[in-house]
């Protein structure tokens, strides 16, 4: 079996879209934030700050995840599937399903890192038949979902962290890290890796790309019939 990880971050990665904003504009829909467009708005803010790389990643999950402390865990996870079903399983990168198919064919070990909150993460991974997820794991209390985070977030920096922890629980060590991702926020692990990849880039992590000759990889979305 080939000792080698090969890592995917999932947002505007293996699909076209970012499922964050996504969830928000969904639960908005739903009618189950209040002034909706308000937060809307501020949710945009947060994306520019994300993209910049200057995003702070708890005032984002404080805002993000306090409106769902009406609802039960279960009913949250219940409005994931069909969240997922809804507006998700079209977004997937047919250029990503392929390349997974064939690693996993060869045995190849993979794993999605993102600091979307495991809650969505874990079954967005699973359209792709990947198990292994480091994702931002929230704490629950009282059966509910809460703004609080166990552990490091796995965002920027905190990507790193954790996938050293995680490995320290594998029976098994890698010879070779591969990484593919969008993200300037990336850029510490993409920079720890042995074979980094960047999709479909912009601005400042396709400058750094182009120079330090890193693939830049475009994948699109299958045209609807």
């Amino acid at each position: 079996m080939p000792n080698s990880l090969t890592i995917f971050d999932l947002d505007d990665t293996l699909l076209n879209g970012d499922t964050m904003a996504l969830w928000h504009q969904f639960l908005v829909d739903q009618n189950l934030i209040d002034n909706g467009e308000e937060f809307l708005d501020l949710d945009r803010q947060f994306d520019e700050q994300y993209r910049s790389g200057t995003m702070d990643i708890n005032a984002f999950l404080e805002f993000s995840l306090t409106p769902l402390g009406k609802l039960s865990a279960e009913q949250v996870d219940q409005l994931v599937q069909q969240f997922i079903d809804e507006q998700i399983k079209f977004r997937l990168y047919p250029q990503a399903k392929r390349l997974i198919e064939d690693l996993k064919e060869h045995h190849h070990h993979l794993l999605v890192i993102s600091a979307t909150v495991d809650f969505i993460v874990r079954p967005v991974a699973k359209l792709f038949d990947i198990s292994n997820v480091i994702a931002v794991n929230i704490a629950r209390q009282q059966g509910a979902y809460t703004p609080s985070i166990i552990g490091t977030p796995s965002f920027g920096e905190g990507k790193v962290v954790r996938l050293q922890q995680w490995l320290t629980t594998q029976s098994w060590q890698p010879d070779v890290l591969r990484f593919y991702s969008d993200s300037i926020n990336d850029l510490p692990l993409l920079e720890q890796v042995d074979e980094p990849y960047v999709v479909n880039p912009h601005g400042t992590l396709l400058s750094i790309a182009q120079k330090r000759s890193w693939p830049v990889i475009e994948w699109q979305q299958a045209k609807a019939s």
